[in-house]
């Protein structure tokens, strides 16, 4: 940039003469300005089309087999809970639970102090089947081993408690994993012996006549898989969630039963109906959203983002196709209309709650058939969606078109920018020379009108 004062010599408006000139001369770039604008408000349509058409896409996933088959458990008892999941179909079942899965539960001895060394000796802990561990604590007391117990990688866990007498302080050891496979196996050596623990020859902690607890370690919880029994087939598990056992569904045990428990799998309409609607909803979104940005206004005489561009509506357009096509081998429904779901004037969805309640009432497979099935109305729109959204498709390929357009516009602009500051460097200079010419002048004036003015004398 050039000096940006007026004139010195002649008092000549070099500012306004050159910002004059100027803006004559940035007619281009207000241009380019203006097609920028224009490019980037598009980009910006296209955006919001393809967060639309996501949104419609995902609005699928509710039509799938499993959305549209989807089923709601009930338990008549507290002894258990049940969920349905991906497989669930509509049945009645008697289950009877005879006992849960637990972890298995140790006790030690007592001692008359938890921080007291026991003595020289090692003490290995094993979880089921692996390999043995063999602990280091500090010191061989009860609050060590089990700081080194919780500290190892055993699933297990150890803490100390006192049931108040002379010699209660007692080591508690509990397996984190239910199931009889995870029993716990013990091998204390020294004076660390009597914490040995072989669950093949299992000892309960109980007291004998007279009060006294067993001074070897006992379990006071053996180790159990659940036992239930569904419609009479008895089933083992080592945890208290059964999954598969029915199809579908996952029951969750929290206590034996005394009475069979019904658990009860029905069919979840409201699930239906609430996909089936915001498939709707997702669609007259995106057909509005296609309206405004494709809209005209005779009152401003001005067009809306995509106004002029054939490409939203024609994407729009062969979505509608492929909803409105007839389905084949879809039992008794071969159109939306069937099932409730009607294009009104202005291409909007509407549903029939009527008509379609009795769909999934009536026909449950036929309307699956009619989303889900291999040409079902989803299946179509799903590959339809996955094409226009993906890297090859219309949309990235008009994007695309939009970023290469902006990137040309930044050169261009970047190339006028460089060009109109030298023209205005250039301007400057020519107008700074003139003032300096004109002010020399005006000097040569003023002394010529002085020397005439002394002769007249």
């Amino acid at each position: 940039m050039g000096m940006t004062a007026s004139g010195v010599g002649s008092g000549l408006d070099i500012n306004s003469l050159v910002s004059q000139l100027m803006s004559a001369e940035s007619r281009p770039m207000t241009a380019l300005k203006t097609q920028e604008k224009t490019a980037t408000t598009k980009l910006s349509a296209y955006g919001q089309l393809s967060s639309a058409l996501a949104s419609f896409q995902s609005s699928l996933k509710g039509l799938s087999a499993t959305g549209l088959g989807a089923c709601s458990a009930s338990s008549s008892s507290s002894a258990m809970s049940a969920a349905t999941g991906s497989g669930a179909a509509p049945g009645t079942y008697s289950v009877d639970v005879t006992r849960i899965a637990q972890p298995h539960k140790l006790c030690s001895p007592g001692y008359a102090s938890a921080s007291a060394d026991l003595g020289t000796g090692n003490l290995s802990i094993a979880v089921g089947n692996g390999t043995p561990v063999t602990l280091t604590p500090l010191t061989n007391s009860l609050a060590s081993i089990a700081e080194a117990i919780n500290a190892s990688t055993l699933a297990v866990r150890a803490t100390v408690i006192n049931d108040g007498s002379a010699n209660g302080q007692r080591l508690l050891i509990s397996g984190s994993d239910s199931g009889a496979a995870n029993a716990l196996t013990l091998s204390g050596s020294g004076a660390l012996a009597t914490f040995s623990y072989n669950p093949a020859t299992p000892l309960s902690f109980t007291y004998d006549g007279s009060g006294n607890a067993p001074t070897m370690m006992s379990q006071t919880q053996v180790a159990q898989d659940a036992l239930v029994s569904i419609d009479g087939l008895k089933i083992t598990s080592s945890t208290n969630t059964l999954s598969g056992a029915i199809a579908g569904v996952t029951l969750q045990l929290a206590q034996a039963t005394t009475t069979p428990a019904s658990v009860q799998i029905t069919r979840d309409d409201t699930a239906v109906k609430t996909a089936v609607n915001g498939f709707t909803k997702a669609w007259n979104d995106l057909r509005t959203l296609v309206s405004a940005q494709t809209a005209y206004n005779n009152t401003t005489k001005t067009g809306a983002a995509l106004h002029g561009d054939s490409g939203p509506r024609t994407l729009l357009s062969q979505l509608r196709a492929t909803m409105t096509a007839a389905i084949s081998g879809a039992g008794t429904y071969d159109t939306l209309s069937d099932v409730g779901l009607s294009f009104q004037k202005d291409g909007s969805l509407s549903v029939s709650d009527t008509k379609l309640q009795a769909a999934i009432s009536t026909r449950p497979a036929d309307l699956q058939q009619l989303f889900a099935g291999s040409g079902g109305v989803a299946t179509r729109l799903s590959t339809q969606l996955t094409d226009i959204l993906g890297s090859d498709g219309a949309l990235a390929a008009r994007t695309n078109g939009l970023n290469a357009t902006l990137r040309g516009l930044g050169q261009r602009e970047s190339a006028l920018q460089a060009r109109l500051d030298a023209v205005e460097s250039r301007y400057r200079a020519q107008f700074t020379r003139l003032d300096a010419a004109v002010a020399r002048m005006q000097s040569t004036s003023n002394w010529l009108t002085q020397q005439l003015s002394a002769l007249s004398k």
